[in-house]
């Protein structure tokens, strides 16, 4: 009986994942209030296993202090820096988190390894492949900051992976959740700008993407640089708005960052993208902007214009 009890419990919480992964951009629609209702039923929470404590893990890691040990718990941290992480497990000891070096010591650690339901990789991007290849072997549902890889056919074998493991598998293209955003993509599915069905109408996109506050050196490293790091958010949020991939890319950037330049990177840049249907489409970015975080987008299309502004709190 404890066996199946542990079968059903663990089917429930694969179920919500699963919802969860599939729906995130439709969280203010009828799937929310499945998803909510089925958090507020969950008889345990996820269990998570956080790798990296840099940057981006902060900010996972102040995420499921909003959510709750009741969603979810937080099991296991990983960092190379392993005092950090062990200061790390000492804060949520209730769950009986232990700090590891790597995520390799965590899977061979079979008791370990069978208390964790979900990893998020938050580590540098150069080791996100091996690490979702590494958490998608051992068939844990898994959340990865992008990229997955800089290769392509890294990317496809991860892809690949992921189907035959048949659990969920999110990049962090985070604006795909947010409501001003899926608002303007609804908005365009049920033909706001074309005058006739079956189009999108949409004919030129401009996006703009400042970052604030600048990112530390460190990060900056390991980042992939400005289009891997940043302007992959906005070529997504295109494909997120209209489904099309562009024909041609125009690019033309420049750095007034010693530092960055140091990195053999630039830190303000224009693009241009030309698609089949004839949609063109800009972005201008910059890592920092002395006024705060802009994330802003322009869509004009055949009956008029949509927008979406940055959201103030």
């Amino acid at each position: 009986r404890a066996s199946r009890m542990e079968a059903e419990r663990l089917s429930n919480r694969e179920a919500l994942l699963e919802r969860i992964s599939s729906g995130c951009h439709e969280l203010d629609g009828p799937k929310a209030v499945g998803v909510s209702a089925s958090l507020a039923q969950l008889d345990s929470p996820v269990r998570i296993c956080l790798v990296g404590l840099g940057r981006a893990g902060a900010f996972h890691m102040q995420s499921l202090r909003f959510v709750g040990a009741r969603v979810a718990q937080l099991v296991c941290v990983v960092d190379t820096n392993l005092e950090l992480a062990r200061r790390t497990a000492t804060e949520f000891a209730a769950s009986d988190c232990v700090a590891r070096a790597t995520l390799e010591e965590v899977m061979a650690d079979v008791a370990l390894a069978g208390r964790v339901d979900a990893i998020i990789i938050a580590s540098t991007t150069d080791t996100h492949y091996g690490l979702c290849k590494l958490a998608l072997s051992a068939s844990k549902a898994t959340f990865t900051e992008k990229p997955i890889s800089h290769h392509a056919e890294e990317v496809d074998e991860v892809i690949c992976l992921a189907k035959a493991a048949r659990v969920p598998f999110l990049v962090g293209y985070q604006r795909r959740c947010d409501r001003n955003f899926r608002a303007l993509r609804d908005l365009i599915a049920d033909g706001a700008l074309s005058s006739e069905p079956g189009r999108h109408g949409v004919r030129v996109i401009k996006c703009t993407s400042r970052d604030n506050p600048r990112p530390p050196e460190e990060y900056l490293r390991t980042s992939g640089g400005i289009f891997h790091d940043m302007l992959s958010h906005d070529f997504d949020m295109i494909h997120f708005l209209t489904s099309e991939i562009p024909d041609e890319v125009f690019t033309v950037g420049h750095c007034y960052d010693p530092a960055i330049a140091a990195l053999d990177d630039v830190d303000t840049v224009v693009v241009t993208l030309r698609y089949a249907s004839g949609l063109l489409a800009t972005v201008d970015s910059s890592r920092v902007a002395a006024y705060g975080y802009d994330q802003r987008v322009e869509v004009f299309g055949e009956r008029g214009m949509l927008t979406a502004q940055n959201e103030s709190r």
